[in-house]
């Protein structure tokens, strides 16, 4: 479903952008530079993006990215477990042993493909980029129930599905709590897409780019407890951007 979902919007975007009524022409070779950032939408998280994009020639861009943002296992789901009638824990994941971030610093290019032909048109761009990735590697922390220890009071403890269960987790701890016992894993990125820019102003820049990024971790990354350390992480993505463009 979010295959079909993805294909439909390049499939959507095309159309459009072959559709346009042609218009005069607007010179675009005074400008040398663009930033522009905002959010991206994977299949496994979010977060967001910045970059900075130097023009090398009339349609062919250079591109310097960094990205910030959280990658999930497909397996994981959420839980709650019933500790009295009508009384429920906090949800948690079940098995997820660690969160994963990723911050990923790219280098690519950026090529026009078909060009505004109108005030309110699309213009279309393909999209590469390779680079590093420094991954955070954070443990998940659980708060847990002492009553099978004789005290009536909970602890925050980091979650170990082999002796916390239903008898005994009282749900989640706080979302920073483990951050300091954090561990990075480094790894390398790359991505194609294409984007898709309908700013009506010239100077501007609001833009969908959608595509596939592959983020490779070679020491391999433990989310889910019982299951094989994840290696590769393959993920459609949208990102939704704002910008604008510079004479110098």
């Amino acid at each position: 479903m979010k295959r079909f979902f993805f294909l439909l919007v390049i499939i959507s975007f095309w159309q459009i952008s072959f559709a346009q009524i042609p218009a005069t022409q607007e010179n675009k070779a005074g400008f040398r530079s663009e930033v522009f950032g905002g959010l991206i939408l994977h299949t496994n998280g979010w977060g967001g993006n910045l970059t900075y994009s130097k023009f090398k020639t009339y349609k062919t861009y250079t591109l310097f990215s960094l990205d910030f943002v959280n990658i999930k296992n497909p397996k994981e789901y959420r839980i709650r477990y019933q500790v009295s009638p009508g009384s429920f824990t906090s949800s948690f994941k079940y098995g997820k042993i660690n969160s994963l971030y990723n911050v990923r610093l790219s280098y690519g290019k950026q090529r026009m493909l078909y060009e505004k032909q109108r005030e309110k048109g699309v213009e279309m761009y393909f999209v590469w980029k390779a680079g590093l990735n420094t991954g955070i590697v954070k443990p998940i922390f659980l708060e847990i129930s002492n009553l099978d220890r004789g005290v009536s009071a909970t602890s925050v403890e980091r979650y170990d599905p082999d002796i916390h269960n239903e008898s005994n987790i009282f749900g989640r701890a706080t979302l920073g709590r483990g951050l300091g016992q954090s561990k990075i894993a480094f790894g390398a990125n790359i991505n194609a897409g294409f984007k898709f820019e309908i700013a009506n102003e010239r100077e501007n820049i609001f833009a969908i780019e959608t595509g596939v990024i592959v983020d490779i971790f070679p020491t391999r990354v433990p989310i889910l407890a019982y299951t094989e350390k994840e290696l590769l992480f393959y993920n459609f993505y949208i990102n939704i951007l704002f910008g604008k463009k510079y004479y110098n």
